[in-house]
C-alpha cells in the first residue's frame, strides 16, 4: 500500500514537472508567435496568466479521463463508454466557453486582430495536442 502511494505521488509529481514545462514552453511561442510590443506585454501576459489559472481544471479533468479511458480500455460497458463521450463533450465545451471568454476581453484590449491572433494559437495548439492523443489511443473495441 505505501509502495502504491509513492508511486502515485511520484507520478503526480512527474506530471506537474511535465505540465509546468509545457505551460513555460507553450508561453515563449505564444510570446514570439504574437510578436507583441513593450506596451502591451504587461497587460496581455495579466490576462492570459488568468486564462491558463482557469483552464487548468480543464487539463485536470482531460487527464483524469485519458486515465479512465487507458483503465478502462478493452472492458468498457455501454454506460461507462457514454460516460466518456459525455465527459469529452463537456471539457470541449467548457474550453470553448473559456476561449471566446478571453478573446472578447483582448478584443477589448488589444483589438480584434491580436484577440483572434491568440485564438488561432490556442487552437493549434489544442488540435495539435488532440491529433497526437487521438493517434496514440486505441479505438473502443464493439466486440
Amino acid at each position: 500500500m505505501l509502495l502504491f502511494g509513492f508511486q502515485s505521488f511520484a507520478q503526480n509529481a512527474e506530471m506537474e514537472a511535465f505540465k509546468d514545462l509545457f505551460n513555460s514552453e507553450k508561453k515563449m511561442a505564444l510570446g514570439e508567435f504574437l510578436d507583441l510590443e513593450t506596451s502591451q506585454s504587461a497587460k496581455f501576459w495579466e490576462i492570459y496568466n488568468d486564462y491558463t489559472e482557469e483552464r487548468k481544471d480543464l487539463a485536470n479533468r482531460r487527464i483524469a479521463l485519458l486515465k479512465k479511458y487507458a483503465y478502462q480500455y478493452g472492458t468498457f460497458t455501454d454506460e461507462q463508454a457514454s460516460e466518456i463521450v459525455k465527459e469529452t463533450f463537456s471539457i470541449r465545451d467548457q474550453s470553448d466557453k473559456i476561449l471566446w471568454k478571453y478573446y472578447k476581453k483582448y478584443e477589448k484590449e488589444f483589438g480584434a486582430k491580436t484577440a483572434a491572433k491568440f485564438v488561432q494559437f490556442e487552437l493549434y495548439v489544442q488540435t495539435s495536442i488532440d491529433n497526437e492523443l487521438q493517434t496514440a489511443m486505441p479505438l473502443i473495441e464493439t466486440k
